[in-house]
């Protein structure tokens, strides 16, 4: 059975990644694009209709499902046209640009009854996957200790319109963007809930008011303790894209594997071979994280056991530590 797709929010993400994903599934047909660019519709595949507003696109068109890419700001009062109308929604983390405003979007779902998904689309990395079973085989033995590196470069002149650093419709800047990709990646991998949270923010090198960088503490409830650095203030030639999960047993690390992409390499490091014994694991390079999250999604909305997605109360969980370390922490630095 086809499932036919809407897009609302026509960016970079959903235009490289979302659209080759539904183009290549075999359950899927991509339908309607919502756009306010009309630029974007210019290289749209065939029979794909183009429209200004989610309103218009639902007035005319027969969906089943919707994946929502818009600003953080926008996404409740799209997800609650979508719902209300029956279809079900992949949408784009974070939940919204506050916590109230996610409390919002979850009441929508809630109370149309629809299949929902958050996009943490780093879940379904073919090494992530692999090294989450590692860790479930107790392949690692006890984990204490994890580190995860998520950065890039993002100037304020990035994009003609970049809302990614305006807080009335992001909510903040690389924290509040980049941090809940690897706050839910570590949750999976480690099979652990985060129990506490704690943070710094920086504006130390870019020109906008909000957060250019950050460093997040946080405790696990099976007793492991993790550090995630975030930053819109490294330059791309620089590593940028670590995991480390270190156990009693060895230590996984995964390079350049954070990211839209299915490359980068996972190296497993024995702790009974000291001083060597490296290996390097192999895993699917190819097939891309999107169109494995694009497949989840599929299978759960038709009720089959397949790879865990977070559930929505999950979701509310993780906004909600994460909005309150901002809170508790609200100062840039310098």
């Amino acid at each position: 059975m086809v499932t036919r797709f809407g897009i609302v929010g026509f960016g970079w993400v959903a235009q490289d990644y979302m659209l080759p994903a539904l183009e290549a599934h075999p359950q899927t047909e991509l339908c309607a694009v919502v756009s306010v660019r009309k630029e974007d519709f210019v290289n749209l595949p065939g029979g794909v209709r183009p429209y200004t507003s989610v309103q218009s696109m639902l007035a005319a068109e027969v969906l089943d499902a919707v994946y929502v890419a818009s600003p953080n700001y926008l996404h409740p009062q799209h997800v609650a046209a979508c719902t209300t109308a029956g279809l079900d929604v992949l949408c784009e983390k974070p939940l919204a640009h506050t916590y109230a405003a996610a409390e919002e979007l979850g009441r929508a779902v809630r109370a149309a009854g629809v299949h929902y998904a958050t996009a943490y689309d780093q879940r379904y990395h073919p090494a992530h996957r692999l090294m989450r079973d590692w860790v479930a085989a107790g392949r690692l033995g006890t984990i204490t200790q994890v580190r995860l590196d998520y950065a890039c470069w993002l100037p304020a002149g990035w994009s003609a319109d970049n809302w990614r650093i305006d807080p009335a419709r992001a909510g903040g800047g690389a924290i509040i963007d980049l941090a809940p990709h690897g706050l839910d990646l570590l949750e999976l991998l480690l099979g652990q809930a985060i129990v506490d949270l704690q943070l710094f923010q920086q504006r130390a090198v870019q020109d906008y008011t909000v957060d250019d960088g950050g460093v997040l503490s946080m405790a696990f409830r099976g007793g492991a303790l993790g550090v995630h650095t975030v930053g819109y203030n490294r330059p791309e030639r620089l590593p940028r894209r670590r995991i480390e999960l270190i156990g009693t047993e060895g230590m996984l690390t995964a390079e350049n594997t954070m990211g839209q992409d299915p490359g980068g390499t996972l190296t497993f490091f024995p702790a009974a071979q000291l001083g060597g014994g490296a290996q390097v694991l192999p895993f699917d390079g190819t097939t891309s994280p999107f169109y494995l999250q694009l497949d989840t999604f599929l299978r759960q909305r038709q009720g089959l056991a397949t790879y865990p997605q977070r559930t929505l109360n999950d979701d509310l969980r993780l906004a909600k530590l994460l909005d309150d370390a901002l809170a508790a922490n609200p100062t840039l630095w310098p």
